[in-house]
């Protein structure tokens, strides 16, 4: 354990060290309230205002006309666990030790990895939380007595119309909520809905009206009756947690609090689909973000910028006029909200890095990950595949839904209709599974414009040779200035991570050690 110790020092004096690093903020006026909400397992581009017609998301496209709609919103890493730890903290992914995979515990040393939530909750802020927070993984174990999203407000459940839906009261429990606010406090909330992740409850989607005819199928998914109704299935649950956001406005605008409450919509990665979540491909990766704030935010503009979601703690801390923590690498979006035009603002936010380590733990009979670097451009997007003698989405059973999923493997895709199909049809539609499941080359590139679901490896390519160079580096810069453990030759800090959480189920201490 003083090896552990000792290193964990080593990595926070390098991060220290690292330049751009330290950040101060300056004024805000009154200290506005923050509402974030974020769905689990939504790629973008799967909302109305985003010209997915099969969809109908009134809530979120409200708050995209009231207020800003961003195109370029990119995750630290497309799962679960190290997405809404980049959130929570304003760091990288890759920087979270323990919580920079699923299924782990939050760090018990963690003085390097403070929380905009409990920052807020330190300056007066009501904080709290329902559905989903931080997780999955445990926080117990760092002694910590509530989730690192907050207290929890999950008392009051509904019977959603769906048998695989989430009973909690997302809604209900957000008036709950703000009952219980101190007279004067801001609040601060993080709505964690739980759709669309799987399971769904098959055929609710055509069940409620979805035409499956009028889906869009991605370019990476077989056009079948089956998969157009799994994707139905997906577009519903997205309906139905929109409907309790609609319904948190209307609380927000009933307690008189609408206009000056920072409120934030996203999703945590990409949808439950062979090739999306879990992967560094923009379905996996890029998300839908709408962002309203009252007066502060001019209604109905469109931002182009990137941006990223170490990018929402500091944005949150800056508009309660607090100073931002030394450790934090993301940038405040606040000239980005603020701002008077649409289209490109900062000509700096021309990229997103990205990533992962491991999403589902056990899910490869070898153990351990498959680590993956990325770096996307309005043009490009380059990966770097660090272990590509792995299979990419493992080779062990993932959670088998239905129970009797014919794969027998690729745990890291969730199973469903889309995946049996492309399994079942693997001979007559090979490209399918390949691009689903195959192994794939330590370098990848795409030209994103010509190929939207990246499906042309351009990495081979001599006429592509100085683009890829050229991308490389500018991902080698953002790794090394940011202290990610595999770019300054400690790569053994995230191996230890997945030794000692080898299997599902493994987050209730680490391995070898008592609770």
């Amino acid at each position: 354990m003083k090896a552990n110790r000792s290193s964990r020092r080593d990595f926070l004096t390098a991060a220290l060290a690292a330049p751009a690093l330290l950040t101060r903020c300056g004024r805000a006026a009154e200290r506005p309230n923050i509402l974030f909400c974020i769905s689990d397992d939504q790629s973008y581009p799967h909302a109305g205002v985003y010209g997915a017609s099969w969809i109908q998301t009134p809530a979120f496209d409200r708050i995209a006309r009231e207020g800003v709609v961003f195109t370029h919103a990119f995750v630290s890493a497309p799962s679960c666990c190290p997405s809404r730890g980049s959130v929570l903290t304003g760091q990288e992914f890759y920087r979270l030790r323990e919580a920079s995979m699923n299924h782990t515990v939050w760090p018990s040393d963690a003085e390097d990895l403070p929380l905009y939530t409990d920052l807020l909750a330190a300056a007066g802020y009501h904080v709290g939380y329902t559905g989903k927070g931080w997780g999955p993984g445990n926080w117990r174990i760092a002694g910590r007595e509530t989730n690192p999203a907050g207290p929890a407000y999950n008392e009051i459940r509904c019977e959603p119309p769906g048998k695989f839906f989430s009973p909690v009261d997302y809604a209900a429990n957000f008036e709950a909520f703000l009952e219980k606010r101190p007279k004067g406090a801001p609040f601060c909330f993080w709505a964690g809905f739980s759709e669309p992740h799987r399971r769904y409850d098959q055929g609710i989607g055509v069940r409620h009206g979805i035409d499956p005819e009028k889906i869009d199928v991605p370019g990476f998914l077989p056009d079948a009756p089956e998969v157009r109704s799994d994707l139905a299935d997906y577009a519903f649950e997205i309906q139905y947690y929109d409907g309790h956001l609609g319904r948190m406005l209307e609380a927000l605008e009933k307690a008189g609090e609408l206009e000056n409450t920072l409120i934030v919509v996203t999703s945590d990665n990409g949808m439950p689909f062979p090739r999306a979540k879990a992967s560094v491909y923009d379905y996996g990766t890029r998300m839908p973000l709408a962002i309203r704030w009252g007066a502060r935010a001019k209604p109905g503009r469109r931002c182009e910028d990137f941006v990223r979601f170490p990018d929402f703690a500091p944005t949150f801390l800056e508009a309660a006029g607090l100073s931002l923590p030394e450790q934090v690498t993301g940038r405040s979006l606040l000239p980005l909200i603020e701002a008077e035009s649409s289209g490109r603002i900062d000509p700096s936010r021309d990229h997103a890095v990205f990533g992962i380590e491991r999403h589902l733990p056990g899910a490869r009979a070898q153990g351990g990950g498959y680590p993956i670097r990325a770096i996307r451009t309005r043009e490009f997007l380059y990966i770097r595949n660090l272990k590509p003698e792995a299979t990419p989405c493992g080779d062990n059973p993932g959670p088998v839904w239905p129970e009797n999923d014919p794969t027998g493997g690729f745990g890291d895709v969730d199973g469903g209709p889309a995946k049996t199909y492309i399994w079942e049809h693997r001979k007559g539609q090979p490209q399918f599974f390949e691009w689903a499941f195959a192994k794939r080359p330590a370098e990848e590139l795409y030209a994103v414009t010509d190929d939207p679901f990246q499906l042309k490896n351009l990495a081979a390519e001599a006429a592509h040779a100085h683009r890829k160079r050229e991308l490389a580096a500018r991902l080698d810069e953002h790794l090394k200035q940011t202290a990610d453990p595999r770019a300054t030759g400690r790569a053994e800090l995230l191996e230890e991570v997945m030794r000692r959480y080898p299997v599902l189920g493994s987050n209730q201490s680490p391995a070898g050690a008592k609770p």
